[in-house]
């Protein structure tokens, strides 16, 4: 029975050390042409005249979410685009900043209330006085994203 249970626990301790800290992979619904996805440049000018546009979009990631990766923002064209994911369905590696991704969804421009700015800087670890200088709403292109790929 000793033998047993040893067993059993070095089995698991050797799957255990052979995961991986990859982040590279798919993250919710990644079923479209991620060839077809447009650069920041191209969604900036897609998305003039319009509230709203559904796309897919290539980008840098900026920073993700330290709390538990509920959001990510990506260099847009030297833009900060903040990126939310559909339903909370899925999460991204707090550690993705840095790496390229694909992203589908809806992408719009739209006011952050002071409140959920400060919310977003705690989740990004800011400092105590970063936080203390957020004081008006702010426009902000955004993104909900049904799909991620981090390459």
């Amino acid at each position: 029975m000793k033998n047993t249970i040893l067993t059993i626990f070095s089995i698991i301790a050797i799957i255990g050390c052979q995961q991986t800290n990859s982040i590279n992979g798919s993250y919710g619904n990644t079923e479209w042409d991620q060839n077809s996805a447009l650069s920041g440049k191209e969604l900036i000018k897609a998305l003039e005249g319009k509230d709203s546009l559904f796309t897919s979009v290539t980008g840098n990631i900026n920073a993700a979410c330290q709390a538990k990766g509920c959001w990510m923002s990506m260099d847009v064209d030297g833009n900060e685009m903040l990126v939310k994911f559909k339903d909370y369905g899925f999460f991204v590696p707090k550690n993705s900043a840095n790496h390229e991704a694909i992203i589908s969804g809806w992408a719009y421009s739209d006011s952050l209330s002071v409140t959920e700015q400060i919310e977003l800087a705690k989740d990004a670890n800011a400092t105590d006085d970063e936080i203390a200088q957020i004081n008006t709403p702010k426009l902000k292109l955004q993104f909900i994203a049904n799909g991620v790929v981090i390459n």
